[in-house]
């Protein structure tokens, strides 16, 4: 399928009628080109540094792949600091053709109107209509291209009606009110002779001049005449009502993209019609409005618009608490900006960045998104689409339509904080962006911020609840705080159809740590102890802090037996593995009990607390029923570490009980006891181990391998391929 073709427009300020005129060219031409629109336009344009740069952020979203080419109107723009900011970034980031609405050849391709020849008809207007014969002439800045360019209009009709000026009848300005103010004080001081009339170069400058010479009782059409340029509502309502020029947006919008695809494909296609504009004579030349043709809406309409809008909207999105929840809202209240026949034709898409609502931890504290969006975006559509896509698309590509379409994107922020982008998709009719879509779309602004506030919240909340239920010196959950943790392993397990298992552990050898070197060492090794019992869990057993000196741990598997002997035999390996690598003088020991329960059995919590209970006290009473049998545990895992560490010295049975001055009867009974294993099954076992770890690690022949380890060379090949299914030979070259 072939990519469906589309051209970007940025603009600012789309709701003003002038830019939405203008938008109406852009949009019609482009259509008849075939090209489908994505629209950049901003929230709103601030001087607060957060709020600037939360706006800016939407131009990530501008992306040479997706776009043949742009069409940017940097006068519709309130700022220069955001057209600066987008030359830039352009310039920076995007590689394809870009025209440029204004004069400026080295920052585009540059499209404007006649306005030169349009300031010469309302001149001679002035001329020939009132027969005005001394005017002046107040432009915008000088350094203005388009200021000298209107000026130049009025000096083309001063010379064709053969009317004399100098240099000092035109006035370089402001575009605003400062150099208004200015030149009526020049007036009605007798600074500048009274002219028949003022050309102003915008509506802006004419409204407030006409404003600044009734202040000094000069009159306006009475004593002085003045016209404006631009067709601007603010001078259609003001009285006297400013005559002024409204020059066609559309066929500037309509020029501008036949430039466009004329650079992307080199093909000249004249735009699908042309139209001048209008010279619209009012009360502020002396001409009447009453025969005016108003195509706009009355003045209270227009209040109405552009009023604020009602606070259901944030009440409703407010009282989300889950995006989910938010985005449901969002969607239902789309009726505030958009036409109910359109409602199911049009698409609503918000685009939120994967860390959205995530802060991440830095030398500087806690920090937020600011800087454009990340490479993948979630989006959620008012159709019910949910996609993860990479930004390089602007929107997926799964979710193009056939027909041609407009997409307005705005960006999706708090202050500084960037969370993505917002996307209205419509077909036919552009009148659905309009002042309550903007006011709609800052109210998911702040709600998004209420969200994400409220997030953080309950993170905080949530983390200051685990803190309370871990234990200090291990930083393992305490059962007794967390039961509600039972309810999700028994549901995982049923969920999954296996057995959940429950392990008793209780630390032995804690007393004889303390007494010998008191409660500080003792603690050190139950932390120890307890980072192994942890470290030995699998991803479905879940270990608890239980007592003072014991712990629990819960799991659920369809062999609960095979899981139970594994963890044991994983942690008793990991126990004995770290005490006999390192110079520690004691070691503690587990002692476990174990339950399984059958698959129809489901334990409330109360229920499943005292089952642990119930096996924890069984096994605290089994090993205070041994503890007479443990008075030389000390002694004994020294003995067994030694044994380990020397393996080739000459142990047996009587060596080692005269050593703890007990029979050698008991020596026996009281070696299986504790460690769950003969003298003599121990003893091979840290001979075979010494011996598999020479055979890895060093090339040493097999007899000295063999004497090294306690065995003669006959018996050790005899024992190791018993004990192996190898020879040593053989497990040489494997490992």
């Amino acid at each position: 399928m072939e990519r469906k073709r589309h051209i970007g427009i940025i603009m600012g300020r789309i709701y003003k009628k002038t830019n939405k005129r203008l938008l109406d060219g852009i949009i019609e031409q482009a259509k008849q080109l075939g090209y489908s629109t994505y629209i950049f336009t901003l929230n709103e344009e601030s001087y607060n540094e957060k709020i600037r740069s939360g706006e800016k952020n939407l131009f990530h979203a501008v992306r040479s792949s997706q776009l043949d080419g742009i069409v940017y109107a940097p006068y519709t723009f309130a700022s220069d600091y955001f057209f600066e900011y987008i030359d830039g970034f352009l310039k920076e980031n995007f590689s394809k053709p870009v025209v440029r609405i204004g004069l400026e050849p080295d920052k585009g391709i540059p499209v404007w109107y006649d306005d030169r020849g349009e300031m010469t008809e309302i001149a001679l207007h002035l001329i020939y209509g009132h027969g005005c014969r001394r005017l002046l002439c107040l432009t915008g800045p000088e350094e203005s291209a388009v200021a000298h360019r209107r000026a130049e209009g009025f000096a083309d009709a001063m010379k064709s009606a053969g009317l004399p000026f100098s240099d000092d009848d035109i006035i370089y300005g402001d575009f605003w009110i400062w150099s208004a103010k200015k030149l009526a004080d020049e007036i009605a001081d007798g600074k500048r002779s009274m002219p028949d009339a003022v050309v102003c170069a915008n509506d802006n400058m004419a409204v407030a001049l006409c404003d600044a010479l009734a202040e000094r009782n000069i009159h306006v059409p009475e004593n002085i005449r003045v016209t404006g340029y631009d067709g601007f509502t603010e001078a259609r309502i003001h009285a006297p009502a400013i005559t002024t020029y409204q020059p066609s947006q559309e066929s500037l919008g309509r020029n501008a993209v036949y430039r466009l695809f004329e650079a992307v494909t080199g093909e000249k296609t004249p735009p699908t019609k042309t139209e001048k504009g209008v010279l619209i004579r009012r009360e502020s030349c002396g001409c009447s409005s009453n025969n005016e043709i108003d195509n706009f809406r009355v003045y209270d309409e227009i209040i109405a618009d552009e009023g604020i809008l009602d606070c259901t909207v944030s009440a409703a999105l407010y009282e989300a608490e889950t995006l989910n929840e938010l985005v449901m809202r969002m969607f239902e209240m789309q009726y505030k900006f958009m036409a109910a026949e359109r409602a199911g034709r049009e698409r609503l898409f918000l685009c939120l960045c994967d860390d959205w609502d995530t802060f991440n931890q830095t030398e500087n504290g806690r920090e937020y998104r600011t800087e454009g969006y990340s490479e993948k975006m979630q989006l959620i559509g008012s159709e019910g689409s949910r996609l993860t896509f990479p930004l390089e698309q602007i929107l997926p590509s799964s979710l193009d339509k056939d027909e041609l379409t407009s997409t307005f994107i705005l960006p999706v922020h708090f202050q500084d904080q960037c969370y993505g982008y917002i996307a209205l998709e419509v077909t036919e009719s552009l009148d659905d962006f309009n002042m309550h879509y903007i006011r709609y779309c800052r109210e998911v602004n702040n709600a998004l911020k209420f969200l994400c506030t409220q997030n953080e919240l309950k993170r905080l909340l949530y983390r200051h609840k685990l803190s309370e239920s871990r234990d200090e010196l291990t930083g393992l959950y305490i059962f007794e705080n967390c039961k509600e943790m039972w309810n999700e392993i028994q549901e995982a397990a049923k969920a999954s159809g296996d057995q959940v298992y429950i392990i008793a552990v209780a630390a032995g050898g804690l007393r004889h740590i303390e007494n010998d070197s008191g409660y500080v060492e003792s603690d050190k090794y139950l932390a120890a102890f307890a980072d192994i019992l942890a470290k030995s869990c699998g991803s479905r057993e879940k270990l608890f802090k239980y007592g003072e000196t014991s712990f629990v741990i819960i799991g659920f598997g369809h062999s609960p037996e095979k899981q139970i002997a594994a963890y044991l035999k994983k942690t008793e390996e990991s126990v004995w593995r770290g005490w006999i690598s390192s110079e520690e003088k004691y070691m503690v020991y587990a002692r476990t009990n174990t339950k399984i329960l059958s698959a129809e059995t489901f334990l409330s919590t109360d229920e499943a607390a005292e089952t642990i209970r119930a096996e924890m006290e069984t096994l605290t009473n089994a090993m205070n029923d041994q503890l007479s049998e443990y008075i030389h545990y000390s002694e004994l895992f020294g003995l067994r570490r030694e044994i380990f560490l020397h393996p080739e010295n000459d142990w047996n049975g009587e060596m080692c009980s005269e050593r703890l001055n007990i029979s050698k009867s008991y020596f026996h009974k009281l070696y299986a006891k504790v460690f769950n294993v003969s003298f003599m099954q121990d003893l091979q076992k840290s001979r075979l181990n010494s011996a598999k770890r020479l055979l890895v690690t060093t090339s040493a022949a097999l007899p000295d391998i063999a004497e090294k380890c306690g065995y003669d060379y006959y018996n050790f090949m005899r024992v190791f391929k018993k004990e192996t299914g190898m020879t040593p030979t053989q497990y040489r070259k494997q490992k």
